[in-house]
């Protein structure tokens, strides 16, 4: 990422080139870019006060649990295969600032679930500082952690980290994650995205998991 400020300005429109390397880090990217994306629609439903709307409160709730989803295989299944492998200070000092951030956010991210109740100035304050610390942790991660990964774990290890991801879930959480993952994404990361997956499963994204999330109204209400 280049800077906070554009990253959000440009959420739903990227499918950002990957870093040179053994590592596929397409998916991600694809995650960050989708909090991103949906930071900035918590930011102009603040900023409309339309906190109250049950597509809002359904959009918030998504960030929440998806987010909750990612740092935890990160805190579990990233972090730890690094800390047996990196020696550097610099390098220890990344994963201090990984770790750290995450406790960060959490304090932010309950106000945020606070100031719901109030609207106004204090939600608007909320977001954003809740928006700009995720948004910061999200560019120091692709700086500074993911080519440690590239370096020490190879696509071995990211392999592990992603049969973590899938088997600390159900099949239905997958389904949801990846219709989550690719709402608003350009035509090339759902490709390329929807490739990565068994043909059943595929079958399974188009005919139950993506009608499925999109019954739920997130963000704007469907007009009747």
């Amino acid at each position: 990422m280049s800077s906070q400020d554009t990253e959000l300005d440009s959420v739903g429109k990227r499918f950002r080139d990957q870093p040179p390397g053994a590592v596929d880090f397409t998916v991600m990217f694809l995650t960050h870019d989708a909090l991103l994306r949906d930071l900035r629609r918590l930011e102009a439903a603040a900023a409309e006060g339309r906190h109250g709307e049950e597509a809002v409160r359904n959009g918030w709730d998504t960030i929440k649990h998806e987010l909750h989803i990612h740092h935890v295989g990160e805190d579990e299944a990233v972090w730890p295969q690094l800390r047996e492998k990196v020696t550097a200070p610099g390098e220890l000092a990344t994963l201090d600032l990984m770790e750290a951030e995450h406790g960060q956010i959490d304090p932010l991210q309950a106000r945020v679930d606070a100031a719901f109740t109030t609207g106004g100035a204090e939600l608007q304050a909320a977001v954003k500082e809740f928006a700009a610390s995720l948004a910061l942790h999200m560019e120091h991660e692709e700086d500074r952690a993911l080519p440690l990964v590239e370096h020490h774990l190879g696509p071995e290890g990211w392999a592990k980290y992603h049969q973590y991801m899938m088997g600390s879930q159900g099949m239905d959480e997958v389904g949801f994650y990846l219709a989550w993952l690719l709402d608003d994404a350009p035509d090339s990361a759902r490709t390329k995205v929807l490739g990565m997956l068994p043909p059943p499963v595929q079958g399974l994204f188009q005919q139950s998991f993506e009608p499925a999330y999109r019954a739920a109204p997130r963000w704007t209400t469907p007009t009747v």
